[in-house]
């Protein structure tokens, strides 16, 4: 058996499943990886190859830290498995722990492990990652794929005029207003698409009267990932299930508040148009107008050309 590596990844779904490029890595150069979310664990039989296992209690480090010859660790200030898990294995041994914070910001080059890593902001987080293989680890196989392989029966894309439709997201300061998103989908419509609204069960009451639009309801991630599969666009907010679209190859567009976001994590496995609101918008320390009010700034008409922009590009 090969040397063994512990990848141990936030647990959203965007995280996840970018995280997984560097497990791919991995297992490419001869590691066996084992890779630690909570989220993509029922996408396993489209990365057969990469073991996906849930987090571990945090009395389980002294067993994690005798499992592994490498571990990497996405920096969490909120796990507590993975403080202790960093504080222990650096004090064993720096070099085997490498710790990789994923932040849009020139600050992070003063977090006190950022030469882990050396995270670019002003790159995508898979070509990070593959950066990362390439450079600091110095893999001679290097890919910036995650390792899909698609399951037997699904044709990606098999329905061309399907356009999915993403309007929520982990938060609410990240999403577009729920108006526009209606509004973009009615234009579509208009437009020979099949417009169709992304929604989980707890967030369809407040959508209800859009009821038509609405997906079918997806009990695991799995099956969710191959109607996205077979759809041939995703629209919506700076969300995982963007990343989960791109990771499977679907165009997507992104609607979010600022451009440094979007460098960092604009979805990356396929095209994708990123929509933000005008730089000229002031966004002062102390006022932050485009930030606490870009919803206003960006409007329908401006995100229908940006789709037609992405339809062009993938034609």
């Amino acid at each position: 058996m090969g040397p063994k590596a512990g990848v141990f990844c936030h647990n959203g779904l965007g995280d996840g499943v970018v995280s997984l490029v560097l497990s791919n890595n991995l297992q490419l150069n001869g590691w066996k990886v084992d890779t630690y979310q909570n989220t993509i664990g029922s996408m396993q039989r489209w990365i057969p190859h990469l073991p996906i296992l849930s987090y571990p209690e945090a009395d389980q480090v002294e067993r994690i830290l005798h499992e592994y010859q490498w571990f990497f660790v996405f920096q969490n200030d909120s796990s507590e498995f993975v403080q202790k898990l960093i504080a222990e294995g650096k004090r064993r041994d720096p070099d085997q722990m490498k710790v990789i914070y994923i932040y849009p910001s020139r600050r992070i080059v003063n977090e006190p492990y950022y030469q882990d890593a050396q995270i670019d902001p002003d790159l995508s987080v898979a070509e990070n990652l593959r950066r990362f293989c390439e450079k600091i680890l110095h893999l001679p196989k290097i890919t910036k794929s995650n390792g899909f392989i698609p399951p037997a029966g699904l044709k990606q894309r098999k329905y061309e005029r399907k356009v999915l439709i993403h309007p929520t997201s982990s938060r609410p300061g990240k999403n577009w207003n729920k108006e526009k998103y209606v509004e973009l989908a009615w234009h579509l419509q208009k437009e020979g698409f099949e417009p169709q609204l992304v929604l989980g069960e707890r967030e369809r009451e407040a959508w209800k009267d859009q009821s038509p639009l609405f997906t079918p309801i997806f009990p695991t991630l799995d099956e969710l990932a191959g109607y996205v599969y077979e759809s041939a666009y995703l629209l919506g907010n700076d969300s995982g299930l963007a990343h989960l679209a791109s990771f499977l190859g679907i165009p997507t567009l992104t609607v979010t508040r600022r451009k440094a976001l979007a460098r960092l994590w604009a979805p990356s496995f396929a095209p994708n148009v990123v929509v933000t609101p005008h730089p000229w918008i002031p966004n002062i320390r102390g006022l932050r107008l485009r930030d606490r009010y870009w919803q206003r700034f960006i409007s329908t008409e401006k995100v229908l050309r940006s789709f037609d922009r992405l339809v062009q590009m993938t034609a």
